[in-house]
């Protein structure tokens, strides 16, 4: 359902086209976040690199992407998504296509550092579209444009067959092209909800207060750590595991990739679902004990096919796991879903940033991934920690609010 701009902010129920462009803006910024994963096995080739210097630079556009959440969500909170992603989507162009034409890691891995401030990107969507819908309706409409995590699974399952059919490099100026086609799109037909004219402009001290306000921001933002920083650090480090454990080529194991995407992008529509429906503690439970049975399996020697079995239903725990978390941050602060999804978002970036190096260098002393599984393992039993009751009681003493059918 459209609603027109100058509505009301109480009369809003939605704005369909603003969920469709935000999630087609987010889906092709994350293609060119993603694209040193699938291009993992030929810069490992070109640059000889050891699996320590490749989950750097893996984990390179992860880092600044992350970091930048937290002011760009602020910002977006302040301007608005329309102008803060047509901007940052027009700004990373550059250091995407540049990369084109790096000849040396170092070279390469500043690139990375640049373009994957769009990264970002989610942080500006999360506020802007959660505004343009009633609470019952926040966890469906931002499991939707969860979606545009798909924008991975186009950066696995081409950038191979681009490499091989014209060479690793030119799949970054490929794919810098529609980051830039999508920031004109967006800045002529997206739109922001509107603010009711009583209430007055928040200043940046007030924006940064909200970091004060609650220790469920530093809750949700250790679940989104686990989460979608393993959904990051999979995504990435997922090639070359398949590629190296079971001798596939780099296309079939960009193809095995790009489905745990695939399944992990659309499972986050059924995450915000369950958001609206259920408690988010107890569903957070349920996936945390999940997953450490999963990662214990993975310490097993198995077929390819049991273990792709394994990692897809890690991708879908994963994905449900994404979308309650943020549900949780559009009902618990509505007014600061900028400011606390971006520094939730960065949370989760870093813990793609940071695994796939731990990976990496685990793999590198070890020859085998067995510890890795261990050490993450641990993250989650850590998560478990903190789903007691009392974590989710806010100061004023209230539990969380029921979701509607709930």
């Amino acid at each position: 359902m459209n609603v027109s701009a100058n509505a009301p902010a109480e009369e809003l129920k939605g704005n369909t086209r603003v969920l469709i462009l935000a999630t087609l803006a987010f889906a092709v910024s994350f293609a060119g976040w993603s694209l040193f994963a699938p291009l993992a096995s030929y810069l490992k080739a070109e640059f000889n690199l050891s699996s320590t210097a490749l989950g750097l630079l893996l984990a390179a556009p992860v880092l600044l992407g992350s970091i930048v959440r937290v002011p760009i969500g602020i910002l977006t909170d302040k301007y608005g998504g329309r102008k803060v992603f047509s901007a940052l989507m027009a700004v990373c162009f550059f250091p995407m296509f540049i990369a084109g034409f790096a000849h040396s890691y170092l070279f390469l891995l500043i690139c990375g550092l640049f373009f994957g401030t769009i990264g970002a990107s989610f942080a500006v969507g999360i506020p802007q579209v959660s505004q343009w819908y009633p609470k019952e309706k926040q966890g469906l409409a931002l499991g939707i444009y969860g979606i545009g995590n798909v924008g991975s699974a186009a950066a696995v399952f081409g950038a191979p067959f681009i490499a091989e059919s014209i060479g690793w490099n030119k799949a970054f100026i490929f794919y810098s092209i529609p980051l830039l086609l999508m920031a004109a799109i967006y800045w002529f037909f997206s739109a922001d909800a509107p603010k009711p004219k009583t209430v007055k402009p928040k200043t940046l001290s007030d924006r940064l207060k909200v970091y004060k306000s609650s220790h469920l921001i530093w809750v949700f933002s250790l679940f989104y750590f686990m989460t979608f920083g393993f959904f990051v650090c999979f995504s990435l480090w997922l090639p070359s595991y398949l590629k190296e454990s079971y001798n596939i080529t780099p296309v079939k194991a960009g193809s095995f990739t790009s489905i745990f995407v695939f399944l992990a992008t659309f499972s986050r529509i059924l995450g915000g679902y369950l958001g609206d429906v259920f408690p988010g503690k107890r569903v957070l439970t349920i996936l945390s004990l999940f997953l450490i049975g999963i990662l214990i399996y993975l310490n097993l020697s198995s077929s390819l096919a049991l273990t792709l079995v394994v990692f897809y239903c890690m991708a879908v725990c994963l994905g449900i796991g994404n979308g309650v978390v943020f549900k949780l941050v559009a009902e618990y602060f509505p007014k600061e879903t900028g400011a606390v999804g971006g520094m939730v978002g960065a949370a989760g970036g870093l813990g793609g940033f940071f695994l796939p190096i731990i990976l990496g260098t685990i793999r590198d002393y070890t020859n085998n991934n067995s510890l890795g599984f261990i050490f993450v393992s641990l993250v989650c039993l850590v998560c478990l920690s903190f789903m007691e009751e009392k974590t989710f009681i806010t100061k004023k003493g209230n539990k969380m609010a029921p979701a509607v059918g709930r």
